[in-house]
């Protein structure tokens, strides 16, 4: 993956044909979103933008040829976060700024976009559950109508924001080696960000719960960065590591609330501040 981010920052044309070629192909347009976001992260936006329209190009392609259209909305909310990132330097910046732009996305996307989701909704109501509409299949993705467009923003924001991840170890990897990882392990939502975020999601929670989602998304990514810095402080081992992400999988309706509470408390109280760094184990 180094030896693909290190050839596209040899050349704009390396880079554009790149993210063109995998913004084509149905599954690794994630891919071209994270070399359209090193581009940008590393030379600025006009440079980023260009890369960016040689994606969307391909992505044309893609959406021609299958008719998925999602890489034409994740390549550019990539592409406009790295530029913020460029800009404020600062994760938790960033996310707040993505979970606000994540809203203005999906009111856009309900006034424009509803009936459109509510129709593919129900063709998958018919392939699944056909007429009869008192399966618990067919009553669930009914209650999703409304919420759809948040939904969809959601999964797409959240991708972007992964993509973006990518982009910042690649450039972390070829230029700083290490700062992704002291970065990472450091991100953390504390004073005016915290409060904004917990009095918004409480007030979506009132208004449109659907709206959450999207606003809880910074505090979930702040629960991931408080469980590495806590084993990398600590020394516990990527074994660790490994036990968090699969129990995620497999428990995630426990482990996610349980992530963004713990990030809420980290914000008051700086966790990581407070534990003594373990001694390395391969010291004497």
């Amino acid at each position: 993956m180094m030896g693909l981010a290190r050839f596209a920052m040899k050349s704009q044309l390396n880079a554009g044909v790149l993210a063109a070629g995998f913004a084509a192909l149905p599954m690794l347009y994630a891919l071209s979103a994270a070399l359209v976001a090193l581009v940008t992260l590393r030379r600025g936006a006009t440079e980023g933008t260009r890369v960016l329209m040689w994606s969307l190009a391909g992505g044309l392609v893609s959406w021609q040829l299958t008719g998925m259209i999602l890489p034409l909305l994740v390549l550019p909310v990539t592409a406009l976060l790295a530029m913020v990132m460029r800009s404020v330097q600062s994760w938790s910046v960033l996310l707040t700024v993505a979970a606000l732009l994540g809203i203005a996305l999906a009111l856009a996307a309900q006034g424009l976009l509803n009936d459109r989701f509510e129709a593919v909704i129900t063709q998958v109501q018919q392939g699944v559950a056909g007429a009869d509409t008192s399966q618990p299949m067919w009553q669930m993705l009914e209650s999703v109508k409304p919420n759809a467009a948040f939904l969809v923003i959601t999964v797409e924001l959240l991708e972007a924001l992964l993509c973006l991840v990518l982009a910042r170890y690649w450039q972390a990897g070829l230029y700083n080696p290490g700062g992704f990882r002291q970065e990472f392990h450091a991100l953390r939502i504390s004073g005016r960000l915290l409060i904004a975020l917990v009095l918004l999601a409480g007030l979506a929670y009132v208004v449109k719960p659907a709206a959450m989602l999207l606003l809880l998304l910074p505090l979930l990514f702040a629960g991931v960065a408080l469980v590495h810095g806590v084993i990398a402080k600590t020394n516990m081992g990527g074994q660790w590591l490994l036990a968090f992400y699969v129990g995620g999988l497999l428990l995630n309706q426990f482990i996610l609330p349980l992530l963004v509470l713990g990030a809420v408390i980290d914000g008051v109280l700086d966790i990581r501040a407070r534990l003594t760094k373990a001694p390395d184990q391969n010291d004497e």
